[in-house]
């Protein structure tokens, strides 16, 4: 058996490529949209993708299973969930799989178990490879249900079907869980810094044993102590998810072998751009950005969370142009912008800031405050609001006293609280997503604005006070 897991820091994707290499064939379980390094892996394996399996229905990343289809000639079956009902049940899969099933991939066997609770449609797939064992399944795709240090939340579909989605879970791991062997390795679907759950361990891999024992969420209790423990502290879900479930419920649009976003526009075709429905995306360093940037433009440097935060701050319904460090960047960004179904990319800035600067266009560049200037001001009396961007648990574990809390992701929704009339300080752990921040406040007219260095993370190794909620 030959088994290959392709993980996405940022989303913390984990997709899977399982294969018999006596016979060659082969399954992908849980892609994501950017599937050229399926294909080159199975390529480079002598492996013959035959099927591609999902576990649900995605809420933070469109799925790749029609994508990966079409560029392998329509060859593989897609095979989803029928436990769905009207609402979560895609039109697009060649078959619909139920619980206690299994599909033969040359000497392997993928059985089907239905987990609801994530989700109502849930499966994972559990892997018999029978030159060792006939029955005895030696892994787990667990997708969404069971991760390495938590289960996945049961609140992703409103107030209404929590409830009973968070009975599903429990019944899914009190009832399912139990009939499997503790040497059995779980594979999920997601690590450490995904959404999909509460306390997701950085250990891509685990075993069922060692989950039994350590997981905090397998623990036996009554049913509804258990599910307030686990919903307790849960992080904000961004609103970007409601729409990946939407799209990835009928099948994300196809893109084909050739990016989107390859054209080069010029200084002035940018400058003809620049208009209240045209989104200009920055993802210089935040430095960079606050040196001088092309007005109304918004900042997410480029890195591993510029999926999430795209994701967070960017309107959908807006075409995109980028700006960027260096051109060697494009192929990147535009996959993170894909993977959350940002497909209207334009193209970007040729010659970068530089040609904006040199055709005479004007500039607007983001003050920066360092956190031991903001202190004096503060101490003298200072009129700057402190506006803190990070989660609800960074702020209860210290922040400044007096300072306004309005998580990043939301300021499109609660912008009007922050006044205009004063300077506006904007604060995270360390400058990233104060800069994205300021570059929304920005764009929404704020002119007083400034980033603070370092963040929470300066503040506090400088020893400044910090109160605590």
């Amino acid at each position: 058996m030959l088994l290959h897991q392709r993980f996405v820091p940022g989303l913390a994707i984990a997709s899977y490529i399982v294969g018999d290499e006596r016979t060659g064939e082969a399954a992908v379980i849980d892609p994501t949209r950017d599937v050229d390094d399926f294909i080159t892996f199975a390529r480079d394996n002598d492996l013959h993708i035959k099927h591609i399996l999902e576990t649900h229905v995605h809420a933070d990343f469109l799925s790749g299973a029609r994508e990966l289809k079409a560029r392998l000639h329509d060859e593989p079956l897609i095979h989803c969930s029928g436990h769905g009902g009207p609402d979560w049940t895609q039109p697009y899969p060649d078959r619909l799989i139920h619980d206690g099933e299994s599909l033969a991939i040359g000497g392997l066997l993928l059985g089907v178990i239905h987990t609801p609770g994530h989700t109502p449609e849930h499966l994972m797939y559990s892997l018999v490879d029978t030159t060792r064992s006939l029955a005895v399944p030696w892994l787990l795709f667990t997708g969404d249900f069971l991760f390495v240090g938590d289960v996945g939340r049961p609140d992703l579909l409103g107030a209404e079907a929590q409830k009973e989605l968070a009975h599903f879970l429990y019944g899914s791991v009190f009832e399912k869980l139990p009939i499997l062997p503790d040497f059995t390795e779980i594979f999920p679907a997601h690590g450490a810094g995904s959404l999909c759950g509460k306390a997701l361990n950085s250990r891509r891999s685990s075993t069922v044993g060692y989950e039994r024992r350590y997981n905090p969420a397998l623990r036996a209790g009554p049913e509804d102590e258990w599910v307030r423990t686990l919903l307790a502290g849960m992080p904000l879900a961004p609103p970007y998810f409601r729409r990946m479930k939407r799209i990835n419920k009928e099948g994300p649009p196809i893109l084909g072998a050739d990016l989107p976003g390859q054209k080069r526009w010029s200084a002035r075709e940018v400058q003809a751009r620049t208009c209240a429905r045209c989104l200009i995306l920055d993802v210089r360093s935040k430095e960079a950005f606050a040196a001088g940037h092309i007005p109304g433009a918004i900042n997410i440097p480029f890195g591993p969370n510029l999926a999430t935060w795209a994701g967070w701050v960017l309107p959908y319904d807006h075409p995109t142009l980028l700006v960027l460090e260096n051109p060697g960047q494009l192929t990147e960004v535009t996959t993170h912008l894909l993977r959350v179904g940002f497909d209207d990319i334009l193209g970007y800035l040729e010659g970068g800031i530089d040609s904006w600067e040199m055709a005479g266009y004007p500039l607007r560049s983001l003050a920066t405050l360092s956190v031991h200037a903001l202190q004096r001001s503060l101490d003298h009396g200072g009129r700057h609001t402190v506006l803190d961007v990070r989660t609800e648990n960074e702020w209860h574990a210290g922040h400044i006293e007096g300072a306004l809390h309005i998580h990043g992701g939301t300021l499109q929704e609660r912008f009007g609280e922050i006044p205009r009339d004063r300077p506006v300080a904007v604060i995270c752990g360390s400058g990233y997503r104060a800069s994205i921040a300021a570059s929304f406040l920005q764009r929404e007219g704020y002119e007083n604005l400034s980033n603070v260095l370092g963040g929470m993370s300066a503040w506090k190794a400088a020893g400044f006070p910090m109160a605590q909620a």
